[in-house]
């Protein structure tokens, strides 16, 4: 594994990734409804395959995730294969109460999801939902932001990604980072490595996922 190898990859696969990621900038008009979909796949697929993760998000659909109860949704998510599935449809059950609840701005019972992304301040924005959402960590939240059009200086430190980084002696650590100060810092090498290489960090996740799982996908 070398560094241009990745350029290759990249070059290779530019069409299909710039693609993707022209999509995922389409969802920041999307609905609330919508997005929380996307922050529920984001949700499922903790350890488990992206694929089946989305198959299970779309069989539950947006009104399914805001309306099933505990045992609804952690069937689908056994039959989807999904791992901790009792866990994640609490997760499900939790974030939208707590995304739903009356506000001063607005007292209805609404989800209020595109309230809690500041594009003028990111950061911020990902913190609270590592720190707020169930079911999401630092990862999860950069994941959720990326995938709704976000966080173009965010890395998205899954499994996948790391090997490949580790691998190409970008980072030390074999494993994902367990805490925020270890992934601001593991994030930060990525960084360097994306302005080094001169591919987007965005694009750069893209790559490295579909260099270590064959496709590129979410």
């Amino acid at each position: 594994m070398n560094r241009e190898k990745v350029k290759n990859h990249y070059r290779d696969n530019r069409e299909e990734i710039e693609s993707r990621l022209e999509e995922f900038r389409g969802l920041r008009e999307a609905s609330n409804k919508r997005l929380f979909q996307e922050l529920s796949f984001v949700i499922f697929s903790s350890q488990s395959s992206a694929e089946n993760s989305w198959n299970a998000t779309q069989r539950l659909g947006e009104k399914g995730l805001l309306e099933k109860n505990k045992e609804n949704i952690a069937q689908v998510l056994r039959q989807e294969e999904i791992q901790y599935e009792e866990r994640k449809a609490d997760y499900i059950i939790s974030n939208r109460e707590k995304l739903s609840q009356p506000t001063f701005n607005d007292p209805s019972t609404d989800l209020k999801l595109k309230q809690q992304i500041r594009p003028e301040n990111l950061e911020k924005s990902r913190k609270w939902f590592a720190e707020n959402i169930k079911g999401l960590s630092w990862k999860g939240a950069s994941h959720f932001l990326r995938n709704t059009g976000y966080g173009k200086d965010f890395a998205i430190l899954s499994s996948h990604t790391v090997s490949v980084l580790f691998d190409l002696e970008v980072i030390k650590a074999s494993e994902p980072p367990k805490n925020a100060e270890e992934y601001l810092e593991m994030e930060e090498k990525v960084q360097e490595f994306s302005e080094e290489i001169d591919i987007d960090i965005q694009a750069l996740d893209l790559v490295l996922w579909s260099m270590r799982t064959g496709e590129v996908f979410k």
